[in-house]
């Protein structure tokens, strides 16, 4: 039983939501309370004395946290820096690699059509800026095998591809990439991997070392449930001369030798609030805190629950699945007819108290939106089974023409 285990209601209460059913963990994540106390706390002394909290404590918080990130996705320190989102992360790494020379006319960017739009943007960008070319693979939806996403990437490769920007876990479709095959496959060839990691830390184990690629980012707000603010770039060795933060670092030319000049680029960006930075460590005790089998089963207890409350809506629908189980993990999308996607989002918030994703398929997958759902710690298998009711009662006002007017626009 999925939620054998641990009692989901009692543990509910470190997030207090109060009435409102919260389903979209995977958008934004949500903070525990002892992550906001802990961060509260953090941030009260800083407020109170600057100069000491710069001068005495942020070093050392800095690098205790760094040093958690590396022992928790397995990554060399010396190659991992604290960075606010996955999203930077892309645009430092495709900045960098831009500025440096790394990208020339005629050379291609390898993306697929589940890529996150921001990032998505980013390698536009950069694409128009030095002459290189945007390519996409397109991998299936609904998907049948994870051999799919290798072969659709790997048949993409041509002589003139320089880099491949891969989701690890996608979006809006929610599908966990056979990463390893496809990092291996791409570096056979001769093609070097930015994986974006956003939703993959404390959602699948990540051993970077053993993974290859030449760049990872990865969020910590997102299901670790540290605090907004909170993310890590790796940068693999043979790489870090030519990665630099999108602010210049005061501490770039610290004479110090025992401090390698990567983390000197990345040390100090100016005055900022770094106390999300602090938050990973605490909380990743708190999340393995509340299961007896620590993350590891948390982790398993929320796949899970998440299998459960998709098939509950695949059988409202009449649905098949749109992905096998192992391509799915504490998230999973379903198809519904085309619409507003807004506007359906917001009935089933105003109306029954649930907050959902719902968005407009990305226009390279085909028609139709996308409702997906999270499971993390606080949900519940009730809270789906209603779910998979009010999304039909919804879908039913909507032929009808009946959803709720969004304030603000006209409807």
């Amino acid at each position: 039983m999925f939620s054998g285990d641990m009692d989901r209601d009692k543990i509910s209460r470190f997030w207090d939501f109060g009435p409102v059913n919260y389903m979209n963990h995977g958008s934004f994540g949500a903070c525990p309370q002892p992550v906001r106390e802990f961060q509260q706390q953090q941030r009260e002394t800083l407020l109170k004395n600057p100069m000491d909290y710069f001068a005495n404590e942020n070093d050392s918080l800095l690098t205790e946290n760094r040093l958690f990130w590396a022992g928790f996705v397995d990554a060399d320190p010396e190659g991992l820096v604290h960075v606010e989102c996955a999203t930077l992360g892309v645009n430092t790494v495709m900045k960098s690699l831009a500025l440096r020379g790394y990208f020339r006319p005629g050379d291609e960017i390898l993306l697929t059509n589940h890529g996150y739009n921001a990032c998505n943007n980013v390698a536009q960008e950069i694409a128009h800026l030095t002459g290189a070319k945007v390519v996409i693979a397109p991998v299936p939806f609904p998907i049948q095998t994870s051999a799919q996403v290798t072969e659709a990437v790997l048949g993409t490769v041509t002589k003139k591809t320089r880099l491949a920007l891969v989701d690890h876990i996608t979006s809006a479709t929610a599908l966990i990439f056979p990463i390893e095959d496809i990092v291996r496959g791409l570096k056979e060839r001769g093609v070097e991997t930015l994986v974006d990691g956003a939703h993959a830390p404390a959602h699948v184990s990540l051993r970077l070392q053993q993974l290859g690629a030449a760049f990872y980012t990865g969020n910590g707000h997102k299901w670790l449930c540290a605090a907004p603010g909170c993310a890590f770039l790796y940068v693999r060795e043979d790489f870090r001369d030519r990665i630099r933060p999108m602010t210049t670092s005061h501490g770039a030319n610290d004479p110090n030798p025992d401090i390698a000049a990567f983390q000197k680029a990345f040390a100090w960006q100016g005055t900022r609030d770094t106390t999300p930075w602090f938050t990973p460590k605490i909380a990743f005790e708190t999340l393995s805190g509340l299961h007896p089998k620590g993350m590891l089963g948390l982790i398993a207890d929320n796949r899970r629950l998440a299998h459960h409350g998709y098939q509950r809506l695949l059988d409202a629908l009449g649905q098949k699945p749109h992905a096998p189980d192992h391509m799915r993990g504490s998230m999973a999308t379903i198809v519904i007819p085309p619409g507003d996607p807004d506007r359906l989002r917001h009935d089933i918030r105003e109306r029954e108290q649930f907050v959902t994703q719902i968005g407009a398929m990305p226009p390279l997958l085909g028609s139709g939106r996308i409702f997906r759902i999270s499971a993390q710690a606080y949900n519940t298998p009730k809270q789906y089974e209603r779910l998979a009711e009010v999304l039909i009662e919804t879908l039913e006002r909507e032929k009808r023409g009946q959803l709720l007017a969004m304030p603000g626009r006209k409807n």
